[in-house]
């Protein structure tokens, strides 16, 4: 389902710590967003792209925008989340080039009154 609220609403960052980008869709255990890579992107580097390692924060937040959905169906407000870990997160490349669109999908697996797990993949 797209999105009725812009992304920057739903995540609890601001500014540019918003990496995720429109189009954005969400269901009852899913999100996906995109993010494109420019020279305007957050952590690029010239003549590299984006390390790869900023996958997580992409996936952070496409997780943070599928739990802002929920809250904002429910009419309460956004909070803030934490990250706990990883277990495991491979990429192909060591960079995501300039000019690549990335698509970011995160499901969730389990859950309980205060944590949830979710599998991610970006392609």
């Amino acid at each position: 389902m797209t999105l009725p609220w812009p992304v920057p609403s739903l995540v609890p960052h601001s500014g540019p710590m918003v990496l995720i980008s429109e189009p954005a869709s969400s269901d009852d255990s899913w999100a996906e967003a995109s993010v494109r890579i420019g020279e305007d992107s957050l952590f690029f580097a010239p003549g590299l792209g984006v390390p790869s390692w900023v996958g997580t924060e992409y996936m952070a937040q496409t997780i943070a925008l599928y739990a802002g959905v929920g809250r904002r169906r429910e009419g309460r407000d956004i909070q803030i989340g934490l990250l706990i870990g990883c277990r495991r997160y491979e990429a192909e490349t060591a960079y995501f080039p300039l000019g690549s669109l990335l698509s970011i999908h995160v499901e969730e697996t389990w859950r309980d009154d205060q944590m949830a797990v979710f599998d991610c993949a970006i392609t």
